[in-house]
This record gives structure tokens, C-alpha cells and sequence, in this order.
């Protein structure tokens, strides 16, 4: 850690002594537009909690299914938070994902990619190097407390996530309720500042909500014939053989297919599973502002979800609109509201957090503040180091396209951006000069992200408890 940052952390700790005087403003801006910097009021130093919605697709923000709004939270949050509806994750699976929003770093660089044990194959798993700082490592040595609360085993301990945590406690398989009871309860007794992350697996396979969520989204419907709502109600092995087939590791679907009315079944449960996810987030930032009214709140996603869409399931076998784009909220503090259309990603989420505290950025840092007011391209990539599952996928999103380079087979697809946001017209082969720019972008950012590296590639085992999970997850075999 060099000097420099040893003096941020220093003026940090002068912030959290209250020593720094501070000055009052009141801004407007209209709405598109995030204010610089310099335009932000100075603040003392505030609490802060990231909140991340696992699988939370974008498009769910303002959906209604059987006359029930699916986030009457987030849309309460629109006109009072600084809002970005074309936010996009950097990876489309959850742990490389979380790696860039710990890190400020792209996937190749942390390179912390998609892995799942395959027989026959290593059973050693991707993890975040020791050497990179993180958010909580940084907030650390600014003086915060730190608390994770944690349900997602791809983010334990033994993958390299818990550093810089005070606390950091996991659990296999809670629902909603029981993460937001734990982060009020360690909220409660937390020295300020504090750093709270909270991550709700709700939305995630298996896609079981409460039994008060089903009924609220009009589940099950009388169409369903008794033999679907089996597979709908244990759908993970049947979007295990669904994906498994895609890639051509089964010959063959070994279940009959869904009709349309398993499908709208399938979705169903999913949106109850947003609608509760969406009432515990609500409960949970109203209980924090009551107990720490100066907290800066962060509300996202890792990545969205396959519904069939582009003729897929699940995650991290793609990088269409339906896994990449995320919701994005930030709010309380200083932060003043305003929506910005701008494409933004999970790499600019630390720097955000440094420019809101007034900290000086490092230089190994790949994100940018989300309150410049500057439109810059975007990345994502999504790479396993399995065979079995045959993806090596990078896009770019710049000036109105979205480009996906397929690297198995030097495929290229071509969309307008965010204008089709079904990605249904492919228009590779109508704007060559489109495809030259964006491919030639994509392959400097490789180069750099390889040069940018810092550490090594680490590598992980788990225990059997921990795999077991992940393959109720989907994630292993």
C-alpha cells in the first residue's frame, strides 16, 4: 500500500473525527443529467450500504404481473435517487461479477472467471487474489466498520470476499427475511461510520418465494397441467438439461419441453421472488435510516436472467440485454436525484464510493465516478475455464451499438443500443464499419486488461457443504 494512500486514509480518519468543516449547498439538475464532483455538497463522513439483488433483472423495475406492481420500492426510488437505467454488470455469473464491483477492475484483470466442477476435471474454483484491494479493505483503512452479510457461496469466505470485513456472516439458503434481520441486528449495534453489504439471493434459481408471494402473482395458474407444475416447482434440473443441451453437452433434452403455460409459471414464481426481495430491501433501508439517518445507500444488481429469452435459461452463458443490464440506485447523503441515461457499470461503483467520501482514487482502479458527466464505452466479458460449458463471450456498448464477440468461434452480433433492447435485428453484416470500430475497441481493452494485471490467478477449494449448495444453485453438476 503506498504512501498516497496512506494519506487518504489519514484525511479519512480526520473526516470520521469530524475535524474537516464542511459547507451547505443546494443543487437541481435536470433530470439525464449526474452532477461533477465539484457540484456535490461537502459532507461529513456517512455510512454506507450496498445492497445487491442477485439475478435482478432491469426490466423488472416498474413490471406488474396479476395487477401487483413487482417493485413499488424501487419505483419509489426513481425521482429520489440518482438513478441509472442503463446500468450494465461486467460479468453475467456472480462471482467474476462481484470480483470487478469489489476491485474496480474488469474481468481479465481480477480474473476471477466462471468455473463449476465437472468430472474429470480439476475441482479447483476461481478466487479474488489477496493482493487486490477491495471496498471493504479500502473502507477499512478509512475507518469504517465493516459488515457483509452473505448468502451466495460463491462469495465465501473461501473465495477471498470476506477481507476487510469486521464481520463478515454467511449462511447457506436463507431467504430475505432472515438477511434483513441480520443486517438490522448488526446495523443496531455498529459503530459509525459503518460499511454494510447485504446480498439477497431471493431472485435466484430455485425461484421459491413465500407462499404469500405466490398467491400475490396469481401462482398456479388453473392451465397448468399437473405434470408441469412438477418441473416448474423443482425447475433446476430442468434448466440444468436445458443448458446442458444448448451447449451441447446432452445430445438431447431428457424432459418434455414447456408449454407456454409452464413458462408464464416459471416467470411467475421468479416475480414473486422480485416483489419479496423488493419488500425486504424496503424494510431494511427504512429500519437503517431510522437508526443512522446520514447513510449513503447503493441498491444493484450482480447481473439479470434467461427466460427463454434468445432461446436460454439461467446466467452467464450470454451477454444479451436480459443478463447484462442491471438495476441501479444511489441515494441519502449528499447524493442528489436525477436520472441519467448514460451506460454505466459495476467497475464504477468503488470509484463512486472513494469520490463520495472525498478519498483520492488508486491508480489501479478501471471504473470511473458514476457522477461525471461523461458518456465513455463499456465492457463486459464472460469466460469458463470449463470446456463442458463452451463460452468465451465479450461485448462492447459505445455511441448508440452494442457489439458481442463470440472468441470460441469469431462470431460477431451487431445491435442497436439501448434502442433494441429484445437484441432482435443483428446488423453485423449491414455496418461493417461499426463492427471494425467496436471489434478494434475490443481488443485494445483485452491488451490492457492483461497489462493492467496485479497478482496472479488464485485458486480456491471448497467444502462439501458449500458445493452443495452451489449445485442447488445451478452452478455444479
Amino acid at each position: 500500500m503506498h504512501a498516497r494512500w496512506l494519506e487518504t486514509a489519514a484525511l479519512a480518519l480526520i473526516i470520521v473525527s469530524g475535524i474537516l468543516l464542511v459547507t451547505a449547498g443546494v443543487f437541481m439538475f435536470k433530470t439525464d443529467t449526474i452532477p461533477e464532483k465539484e457540484a456535490l455538497r461537502p459532507h461529513h463522513s456517512f455510512n454506507i450500504v450496498l445492497i445487491v439483488m442477485d439475478a435482478f433483472r432491469e426490466d423488472k423495475v416498474g413490471a406488474t404481473r396479476n395487477g401487483v406492481p413487482l417493485t413499488p420500492f424501487l419505483d419509489s426510488l426513481i425521482e429520489n435517487s440518482a438513478y441509472f437505467p442503463n446500468a450494465v454488470t461486467n460479468c453475467t455469473w456472480t462471482r467474476p461479477s462481484m470480483a470487478s464491483l469489489y476491485t474496480s477492475l474488469y474481468v481479465d484483470t481480477h480474473q476471477v472467471v466462471y468455473d463449476t466442477h465437472v468430472p474429470d476435471e480439476p475441482s479447483a474454483y476461481a478466487a479474488l487474489s489477496p493482493e487486490l484491494d477491495t471496498i471493504s479493505t479500502v473502507l477499512k483503512a478509512a475507518g469504517y466498520t465493516t459488515i457483509g452479510i452473505q448468502t451466495n457461496g460463491n462469495l465465501f469466505p473461501e473465495f477471498g470476499f470476506n477481507r476487510g470485513f469486521d464481520m463478515y456472516r454467511t449462511s447457506l439458503d436463507d431467504q430475505a427475511t432472515q438477511v434483513t434481520d441480520w443486517a438490522i441486528k448488526e446495523v443496531s449495534g455498529a459503530k459509525s461510520p459503518f460499511f454494510l453489504y447485504a446480498h439477497y439471493m431471493d431472485p435466484h434459481l430455485p425461484y421459491d418465494p413465500p407462499q404469500p408471494y405466490r398467491g400475490m402473482m396469481g401462482y398456479a395458474p388453473e392451465s397448468l397441467a399437473p405434470e408441469e407444475r412438477q418441473i416448474v416447482e423443482n425447475f433446476r434440473d430442468y434448466l440444468m438439461a436445458f443448458c446442458k443441451t444448448k451447449t451441447g453437452q446432452l445430445t438431447r433434452m431428457p424432459f418434455p419441453l414447456l408449454s407456454e403455460a409452464g413458462r408464464e409459471a416459471v416467470t411467475c414464481l421468479y416475480d414473486g421472488c422480485i416483489r419479496y426481495t423488493d419488500d425486504e430491501v424496503k424494510r431494511l433501508v427504512e429500519s437503517v435510516q431510522e437508526k443512522a439517518p446520514d447513510t449513503v445507500f447503493i441498491i444493484l444488481a450482480d447481473h439479470g436472467e434467461h427466460f427463454w429469452d434468445h432461446d436460454l435459461l439461467g446466467h452467464g452463458l450470454s451477454l444479451y440485454n436480459c443478463e447484462l443490464r442491471i438495476p441501479l440506485f444511489v441515494f441519502g447523503g449528499s447524493v442528489p436525484p436525477g436520472t441519467s441515461e448514460r451506460p454505466v457499470e459495476i467497475v464504477d461503483i468503488l470509484p463512486t464510493v472513494a469520490h463520495l467520501l472525498d478519498l483520492e482514487p488508486l491508480d489501479s482502479w478501471q471504473g470511473h465516478n458514476l457522477f461525471l458527466d461523461a458518456v465513455r464505452p463499456v465492457y463486459t466479458k464472460t469466460r469458463s475455464n470449463s470446456p463442458a460449458w463452451n463460452t468465451n463471450l465479450e461485448s462492447v456498448i459505445c455511441e448508440g451499438k452494442k457489439l458481442i464477440m463470440n472468441r470460441r468461434d469469431d462470431t460477431i452480433q451487431l445491435y442497436d443500443w439501448p434502442k433494441d433492447a429484445g437484441e432482435q435485428t443483428n446488423l453485423s453484416e449491414e455496418a461493417p464499419g461499426d463492427v471494425e470500430r467496436l471489434r478494434g475497441m475490443l481488443e485494445a481493452h483485452h491488451r490492457h486488461n492483461l497489462r493492467a494485471r496485479q497478482s496472479t490467478h488464485q485458486e480456491t477449494t471448497i467444502d462439501e457443504e458449500t458445493a452443495e449448495q452451489l449445485r442447488r444453485l445451478g452452478y455444479m453438476d
